[in-house]
C-alpha cells in the first residue's frame, strides 16, 4: 500500500509539475509572439511580475482599486499591465490616460464577459461594431427625451416617489432599512420605461421581479470573479452544477422568459401611431429593418437591451441614493439642512419638485455630484477592449487587450481635488458663489467617451427627485447615535444596509 501511495503521489506531483511547465511555456511564448508585434519605437506598457497560472490574482480584491493599484501606479507609472488568468488587462490609472484611451476608436470594443458567453442575448452594454451603433443612437434618444408615452419618464419617477414617501409614512418614525425600499422603486422606474406602467409596491408581479433582479445582482457579483481564472478553469468551474454561472443562467432565463411575455401582450395591443414604452418602439425598429440580411435590430437584441436598462438602471442609482440618505442622516444640521434650505425656498412644502428645479438648486446639485465622486458606486468602470492592435504614446496595446479605466483613482486624485477624502461639495463653486457649468470634466462616474453609459440624464433626474422628494417630507436621522464608518475608503453594500435609519416628518 505504501508503494502504491508513493507511487499515486509521483503521478499526481508529474502532473502538475507538468501543468506548470506548459503554463510558464504558454506565457513565454505568448510574450515572444506579442514582441514580434511590436511596432518600432514601441513598448508593451510596464507591469508587475505575476503568479504561474494566475497572474495577478489581486486585481479580484474588493479594494482592488484603491489598493493594490495606486501601489502599482506609483512604481510603475499610470498605465500599467496584469494578467489575471487568461486576460490581458491594462490598468489607466489617472485622468488623461483615461481620457485618451477610451477616445479611442480603437478601444470601442466590449470584452464579451464569461458569464454571458455563448448567451444570444446583447443589448446596449455589450454589443460591438454597428450593431452596437445603431442600437446605442436608438436608446440615447429614449433615454435623452425620457421614455416614450402619454406620461413622461420624470412623471413616472414622481409618482414611484410618492408612492415611497408614503410607504415610509406608514412606520411611524421606527427606524427602517432604507435600501429595502429604494432599489424596488428604482427598479420599477426602469419597468414604466420599458413595460410601459409602474407597478403597486405590494403588486406581486413587482415583488417577483424585484426579487429576481435581487437574486440576479448577487449572482453575478459573486460569479464575476471567475472571469480572472485561467480558461481551463473557467471551463471546468462553469460546467459544475453548484457554480454561480449556473445561477445567473438560471436566473437570467427566468428574466429572459418573463420579457417575452411582455413583448407578446405588446405585439398583440401595439398601435402604430403611438409608442407607450421602449418595448414599443424597438418593435417598430424590428419590423422597419426586417428584410434585411442581418439586420441590428432584432429581438435577441431587444430582449438584451431590457437587461441592460434594468442591471445598469436601476442597481447603481439605487445604491446612490442609499449613499445620500446615509450622508444626509450623519449631517443633519449641515448637509441635510441647507438642502432642505433649498427645498423650501425654491418648492415649499406642499408642491412636488421637479427637475426643472434643479437650475435653482445649486447645492444640491452639488451635492449629487461631489457624492459621484465621494462614492464612486463603479470604481473601475467598465472594461473596453482593443479591438484591434494600437498604440497609446509609445505603448503598444496587443487586439483584445481588456481596458480597465480606475474611475476611483480620478475621483482621488489630490492633483485634481482639494482633500479628496472628504465629501465637499462646495468644490463645485466657483468664486462668484454660483454652480460650475457644465460640472467639470474629470468627474467621470458614467465614464468617458461614446461607450460611456447612456442613461446620465435619466439617473441624475431619479437621484435629484429622489433626494429632494424625501428630504421635503423628512427629516433623516441615524438609527442611534452616528454613523461612524462613511468616511472608509471601501464599505462593502452589506455593511451599509445594516444600517438603519430614521424618517421624522417635518
Amino acid at each position: 500500500p505504501s508503494k502504491l501511495g508513493s507511487s499515486a503521489s509521483m503521478d499526481w506531483l508529474t502532473v502538475v509539475s507538468s501543468l506548470l511547465v506548459a503554463s510558464l511555456l504558454y506565457v513565454v511564448l505568448q510574450r515572444w509572439l506579442q514582441g514580434k508585434r511590436l511596432p518600432p519605437g514601441t513598448r508593451l506598457p510596464p507591469g508587475p511580475p505575476g503568479r504561474p497560472l494566475v497572474g495577478h490574482v489581486q486585481f479580484t480584491h474588493k479594494d482592488f482599486h484603491c489598493n493594490q493599484a495606486m501601489k502599482w501606479a506609483q512604481q510603475y507609472g499610470p498605465v500599467y499591465r496584469i494578467k489575471t488568468g487568461s486576460a490581458d488587462m491594462v490598468i489607466l490609472n489617472d485622468f488623461q490616460s483615461i481620457k485618451k484611451f477610451l477616445t479611442k476608436k480603437e478601444v470601442l470594443y466590449r470584452p464579451q464577459n464569461w458569464l454571458f458567453r455563448g448567451e444570444v442575448y446583447g443589448g446596449v452594454a455589450t454589443l460591438n461594431g454597428d450593431t452596437w451603433m445603431d442600437n446605442r443612437r436608438f436608446c440615447l434618444h429614449v433615454l435623452r427625451d425620457l421614455g416614450f408615452g402619454k406620461t413622461s419618464m420624470e412623471d413616472h419617477v414622481k409618482e414611484e416617489c410618492q408612492c415611497l414617501v408614503e410607504k415610509i409614512a406608514e412606520k411611524k418614525d421606527a427606524p427602517i432599512a432604507i435600501q429595502e425600499y429604494i432599489f424596488p422603486s428604482t427598479s420599477n422606474n426602469i419597468a414604466a420605461l420599458v413595460y410601459g406602467s409602474r407597478y403597486p409596491f405590494e403588486h406581486p408581479r413587482r415583488r417577483y421581479l424585484d426579487e429576481l433582479l435581487s437574486e440576479l445582482f448577487k449572482a453575478i457579483r459573486a460569479g464575476t470573479l471567475v472571469e480572472f481564472l485561467p480558461a481551463f478553469v473557467r471551463k471546468i468551474v462553469s460546467k459544475l452544477p453548484s457554480t454561480r454561472r449556473t445561477v445567473i443562467v438560471s436566473k437570467l432565463t427566468e428574466f429572459i422568459e418573463y420579457t417575452k411575455g411582455q413583448i407578446e401582450q405588446h405585439k398583440a395591443t401595439i398601435d402604430e401611431h403611438f409608442n407607450r414604452d421602449f418595448i414599443d418602439g424597438y418593435l417598430k425598429k424590428i419590423k422597419e429593418h426586417e428584410n434585411e440580411p442581418n439586420p441590428n435590430f432584432q429581438p435577441r437584441f431587444l430582449l438584451g437591451n431590457l437587461l441592460s436598462f434594468f442591471i445598469a438602471g436601476s442597481n447603481t442609482v439605487a445604491v446612490t441614493i442609499h449613499w445620500h440618505m446615509l450622508n444626509f442622516a450623519n449631517n443633519p444640521d449641515t448637509v441635510q439642512a441647507r438642502v432642505q434650505r433649498e427645498i423650501d425656498e425654491v418648492v415649499g412644502r406642499e408642491r412636488q419638485p421637479t427637475w426643472e428645479d434643479r437650475n435653482k438648486m445649486p447645492y444640491t446639485m452639488a451635492c449629487i455630484w461631489e457624492m459621484y465622486r465621494w462614492k464612486t458606486v463603479s470604481p473601475l468602470g467598465v472594461p473596453r477592449g482593443a479591438g484591434e492592435d494600437t498604440v497609446f504614446d509609445d505603448y503598444f496595446i496587443p487586439k483584445g487587450t481588456t481596458i480597465i479605466p480606475n474611475v476611483w483613482a480620478v475621483h482621488n486624485d489630490p492633483a485634481l481635488w482639494q482633500e479628496p477624502s472628504k465629501f465637499d461639495p462646495s468644490r463645485f463653486f466657483k468664486e462668484d458663489g454660483s454652480l460650475m457649468q457644465p460640472k467639470p470634466e474629470y468627474l467621470i462616474p458614467f465614464s468617458i467617451g461614446k461607450r460611456m453609459c447612456p442613461g446620465e440624464i435619466l439617473a441624475s433626474v431619479e437621484i435629484f427627485l429622489y433626494i429632494t422628494c424625501l428630504l421635503q417630507k423628512y427629516r433623516i436621522l441615524p438609527e442611534e447615535g452616528k454613523i461612524h464608518d462613511l468616511d472608509s475608503i471601501d464599505i462593502p453594500l452589506v455593511e451599509l444596509n445594516r444600517y438603519k435609519l430614521k424618517f421624522i416628518p417635518r
